[in-house]
């Protein structure tokens, strides 16, 4: 059995369908001072692979209009940095 090719398409619309939709990546920057403040979180984040805490304390900390943003950024794995004395939260 053979697949169906549509020959109309370009290398680039057949790859794209094949591919699916591709998740946005999102990043969080937060200033020095959230550091210490969430370092607890961080760990256990990292450690654990458990971002609960972290998530709980970050919307704690924002404002209601950033709820939706934060919860998809935690929706799957996360990765935290630390670039030039901020914390860096992306997915």
């Amino acid at each position: 059995m053979g697949a169906y090719i549509d020959i109309r398409w370009c290398a680039y619309k057949s790859w794209k369908q094949a591919a699916g939709k591709r998740q946005k990546r999102r990043k969080l920057i937060l200033g020095p001072q959230y550091r210490n403040a969430l370092q607890d979180e961080c760990m256990i984040a990292v450690v654990l692979g458990h971002n609960g805490p972290l998530l709980a304390k970050i919307l704690a900390f924002s404002h209601p209009s950033e709820h939706e943003y934060l919860k998809d950024l935690f929706a799957n794995e996360i990765d935290i940095n630390f670039s030039n004395g901020n914390l860096v939260i992306s997915n």
